[in-house]
Order: structure tokens, then C-alpha cells, then sequence
């Protein structure tokens, strides 16, 4: 068993723990010719082969996948959840459906085209269907490896050899006996491997559905302290639900259908082009969109009160970012230099609960004035495909500068931009626009 929540490197996704699982699942892909046969126990080989004739058999089901990611690393907590409906007919209709959670994306089969959408990024792919949903897990196509890497384990349910793939790079799995999970026995299985252990959850009896899966990443952790020395002390856990099971239902058409959202723009790949021209922003020379906003002490953020006063910088960040982490200090330098001057700073943190903020800013020297964008609205109309996102506002209210990702010279940028927008109205030049090739989440 792989790692199964391997984000696609060239989707734009936020949140450090998903960068750091895509890095678990490079470690955790074995060499070939290297892997010894695991050993199995002979109760949960002759479970693993019930479910893997089962789920073989099926021609139709609908499920809901539900994942939790619990990460703890520096006496700060991280929980990041995301779900899906899906859908699937034999032989080539499959519908993976986002619901809920930061790993936005659908992937739709009609039986003539896939249709895999990312939300983040506005952009959606077209590609012919194959003859049967198999074909996928044998090439490398885009939409195949969100398939395979997309949703948590689900792949492996519906691969063409469900035992076969579980048991990848596992060394031992052991039967520890019958427990119940919402209503149902279950058996439960234990796999070890070389950067994680699991723990299966398979019902009893005529439907050897999987139900549950928690994996305990703590060796990936320990592994990745070698380079990421904040990950020696980390504790990471996944959890994966399969809800509202249905086997063989009925389906209709309906339930592969997928109609493009009307701002989303069709490409050939999510891929970034090599040497592909970078293009300014476009949010630069537009009127900065208003909003208002929780503050973290109390008290709300107007953009609109500060409009023909001050100048205005914003920082899009979270607490688990590397990137943001670094550009904070610089970003409260430099509002310092410039307090009693007409510029003010507020930093935006996405989608986090304010105790977490609170606990990190406590172990910082600088002060922020935070803002809550607790369901990332203001992000999304700011267009933050990644964070750091830092953006500055002239008195009148018009975007000037942006600036994506973590950049050492960031704060000597930022004074001179800041330093011409307090002397006066100025065109904005293309440049500013750019984003930089930066560290960036």
C-alpha cells in the first residue's frame, strides 16, 4: 500500500501537508526488483482476497470517501479535511465528485470523454474515454494519475487487482480480530511497511466492504526530519472513511454528467509549459475587490474605510506554510518602517481556527494585525492559487503590486513600491505583476 493522498505536483494546491505527503509518496515508491513478497498472515490473506473478489464483482456503486489529516508538529495542530462522492458503472463511468475540503478537484467518465476539473486553478481537461476504467491504471496520463493518486485509497478498490495494489510495499500484515464500526462487524487487518503502518477496516459477511483506514505516517515523519528538521517531533495520522455505501445500484446518465462552470478554461494539460511566458497579474491596475473580515483581537477590517487614506498591504497566509513563515518577518519590518507614514498591513490567514494562530503568534517576535478568512473567500477573489500571496493597494483603492511566494529580496521590493505609491499616483508597470518563481505553498 502506497501512499494514497499524493496531490498532483503541478496542481496548485495549499497546505503544507499535502506537499509533504506528495514527498512521502516519492519515498514510499519501491524500486523494482527490490521489494520482497510481504507476509501475510493467513486470516487476513483469505479476508484481502474475499474484498478483492468483491469489489472485482461489482458492476455499480456509489459511495461518499471522507479523509482527515491530523498533523501536530511544533506544538501546533493541523486538521485538513476533504470528501467526495463517486459513482461508478462498469465498464468505463466513473464520477469522483468534490464535496467538501481544501483538495478540490472532479474527475468525470461518461463512457466518451473524462472531464477532470480543478477548481483552484479554473481549468478543466477534455480526453476520450477508454474501453474500461483498467486501461487507467496502466498509463500515466494526467486524469489517470488523479485517479490513482487522487482520492485516498478508492483506486485501489477499483483497480483490476484490489489485493495486489493494497499490498505493495507492505512487509507483514496481520489479522487482530473483529470489531464494530458504525453498525457493522468488521475485521481488522495490520500492515507495516517501511515509512508507515495501517489499519483496515473490512466488513464481515456477504459484502466485504472496506470501511475504514487509518494510516499512521510517524516513520514518513521521522524519515523526512533528515531534511525538514520540524518533522523529528511530528505526529501525522490519515483517516479514510467509506460512507453510504450502495452496491450495484441502479444508475442513470445523470450521474456521470459534467458541464464546465462557466469561468473554468479548457487546456491540454495542467502541466506549467517549459519556458511558457509568465503573465503580470490580473489583478494589477483593477480596483482592489472590497471586503470585510473578522479580526483576529476583535473588531472587522473594511477594506473600504481605508480607501483614499492609506496604502494598503495584504498577506495571504496560514500557520503551516514554510514560505509564508519566512515573508512574515519581512512583511512586519517593513509596515514598521512605514507606520506613521500612510501605509497599513493586514495579514489574511486562510481557513484556520484562530487557537492555532493565536498559539503561533505567541511564539513569534513580531506583531501582525491578523484578519480570519476563515472559508478562503477573499482568497479566492484575490485569485490565490498559492501563498504567500502579497498584494498592495494604492489610496485610491487600485492593485499595484502583487507578489507570489517567498523571495529573499522581497523586502527591498516592497520599500520601493511602497515608498512611490506614498509619493503619489503612478501607472502600474508590468513587471510588478509577475509571479515570481518563488518558494511558495
Amino acid at each position: 500500500m502506497r501512499t494514497f493522498f499524493r496531490p498532483l505536483a503541478w496542481v496548485c494546491l495549499a497546505g503544507w501537508a499535502a506537499v509533504t505527503l506528495a514527498r512521502a509518496e516519492v519515498i514510499n515508491t519501491p524500486v523494482p526488483g527490490t521489494t520482497n513478497a510481504p507476509q501475510v498472515e493467513a486470516k487476513a490473506d483469505e479476508v484481502l482476497k474475499q474484498m478483492d473478489a468483491f469489489y472485482r464483482g461489482l458492476s455499480s456503486l456509489t459511495l461518499d470517501v471522507d479523509v482527515q489529516l491530523h498533523m501536530e508538529s511544533e506544538g501546533m495542530k493541523q486538521e485538513i479535511a476533504s470528501g467526495w462522492g463517486v459513482a461508478l458503472q462498469r465498464p468505463n463511468k466513473l464520477a469522483i465528485n468534490y464535496k467538501t475540503g481544501q483538495n478540490q478537484f472532479t474527475f468525470v467518465c461518461d463512457g466518451r470523454l473524462i472531464n477532470v476539473f480543478i477548481p483552484m486553478i479554473k481549468k478543466y481537461l477534455a480526453k476520450p474515454a477508454p474501453a474500461s476504467l483498467d486501461t487507467l491504471f496502466k498509463e500515466q496520463s494526467e486524469p489517470a494519475l488523479l485517479l490513482q493518486q487522487g482520492v485516498p485509497f478508492f483506486a485501489s478498490l477499483i483497480a483490476p487487482d484490489p489485493r495486489a495494489r493494497l499490498l505493495e510495499d507492505v512487509a507483514t500484515v496481520q489479522y487482530t480480530g473483529k470489531e464494530m464500526w458504525q453498525g457493522a462487524e468488521c475485521h481488522r487487518l495490520h500492515g507495516a511497511q517501511s515509512q508507515f503502518d495501517w489499519d483496515l477496516w473490512i466488513e464481515s459477511g456477504k459484502q466485504p466492504l472496506v470501511r475504514k483506514v487509518i494510516m499512521d505516517m510517524g516513520k514518513s515523519a521521522r524519515h523526512m526530519a533528515e531534511k525538514v528538521p520540524q518533522m523529528k517531533q511530528a505526529r501525522w495520522q490519515i483517516e479514510i472513511q467509506f460512507n453510504q455505501n450502495m452496491v450495484n445500484p441502479p444508475l442513470t446518465d445523470e450521474a456521470f454528467k459534467f458541464v464546465p462552470p462557466a469561468n473554468a478554461k479548457q487546456v491540454d494539460s495542467f502541466r506549467p509549459q517549459q519556458n511558457e511566458p509568465e503573465t503580470p497579474s490580473p489583478l494589477i491596475g483593477k480596483a482592489a475587490p472590497e471586503f470585510e473580515l473578522n479580526l483576529l483581537d476583535g473588531g472587522k477590517l473594511s477594506l473600504a474605510k481605508h480607501k483614499g487614506k492609506e496604502v494598503v498591504l495584504l498577506d495571504f497566509w496560514a500557520t503551516w506554510c514554510g514560505p509564508c513563515r519566512k515573508s512574515l518577518p519581512i512583511l512586519a519590518n517593513v509596515t514598521e518602517q512605514f507606520k506613521d507614514k500612510g501605509l497599513v498591513f493586514y495579514a489574511l490567514n486562510q481557513r484556520e481556527n484562530a487557537e492555532a494562530i493565536k498559539d503561533f503568534l505567541g511564539k513569534q517576535t513580531f506583531k501582525l494585525t491578523v484578519a480570519l478568512d476563515a472559508e478562503g473567500k477573499v482568497g479566492e477573489a484575490y485569485g490565490v492559487e498559492g501563498i504567500p500571496q502579497t498584494v498592495l493597494i494604492d489610496k485610491d483603492g487600485t492593485v499595484r503590486a502583487v507578489h507570489i511566494g517567498y523571495d529573499p529580496a522581497l523586502r527591498v521590493q516592497l520599500v520601493k513600491q511602497i515608498e512611490d505609491l506614498l509619493a503619489g499616483p503612478r501607472p502600474a508597470t508590468a513587471g510588478e505583476g509577475k509571479p515570481a518563481k518563488t518558494e511558495k505553498k
